[in-house]
């Protein structure tokens, strides 16, 4: 099939393709308006040496600091079930919330940064989650020589991060696009099984008999041929 047969094709079964995107296009937006949108906020805290120490023990710190283990040590409490439990106990909230909160902790790369994330249907509750959790890491720093320091407060975000309407909508349509001209061909086949061996000429169109020229007839009829 050459490209303008398919571009015939596709003139021709446009209401197949337009009736695709219809539905793909009105599914997807009768899903995306039924979910419930997600927040996510963040916030950042910062290991840093007690400012009583000496310049000696300061350098001290930040080599222990360097191999990262009290950093990563500190996430992973931040993501424990214990501290779910602290900041429900803090916000007078049931634990299950905060479980389902997507909490998360991550050491910044090259850092001594540990930025906080917590995910909510509502936008309040996500930034009170990040903010609670950094008041509680001020008092877990171990033997005094280390104290964590917000950098930022968590702000309740303003758009959510799911769902994603603009780009949900965009799949959609490209996928009606591409259904509908799997239909059109499909139902081509369907309807021309033979295809141009079957009685069709090279032009699409029945084949045509012509009489062959000088040939005698036979039986009261002259031969003739099929000429495409």
């Amino acid at each position: 099939m050459g490209i303008q047969q398919f571009l015939i094709l596709v003139l021709r079964g446009w209401w197949l393709i337009l009736l695709a995107v219809l539905v793909t296009t009105g599914s997807t937006a009768f899903f995306v308006s039924r979910q419930v949108p997600e927040y996510r906020a963040t916030t950042t805290v910062e290991l840093i040496p007690q400012p009583e120490l000496n310049t000696r023990e300061v350098v001290d710190v930040y080599d222990l600091l360097d191999k990262r283990n009290i950093s990563n040590t500190l996430a992973r409490k931040v993501e424990g079930s214990a501290m779910a439990h602290l900041v429900a106990e803090k916000l007078g909230i049931d634990p299950s919330v905060v479980a389902s909160a997507d909490i998360s902790a991550n050491v910044l790369p090259d850092s001594n940064i540990i930025e906080i994330a917590a995910s909510s249907s509502s936008p309040e509750l996500a930034a009170a989650i990040c903010n609670t959790i950094a008041q509680e890491m001020l008092g877990q720093t171990p033997d005094k020589i280390l104290q964590v320091e917000a950098i930022d407060r968590a702000l309740p975000p303003s758009q959510p991060i799911a769902p994603q309407p603009t780009r949900m909508m965009i799949l959609a349509l490209m996928s009606g696009l591409v259904l509908g001209v799997i239909f059109v061909l499909v139902e081509h086949a369907v309807s021309n099984p033979t295809g141009p061996a079957g009685g069709l000429g090279a032009g699409g169109g029945p084949r045509e008999l012509v009489p062959r020229p000088g040939a005698p007839a036979i039986g009261g009829a002259v031969n003739t041929v099929i000429e495409p």
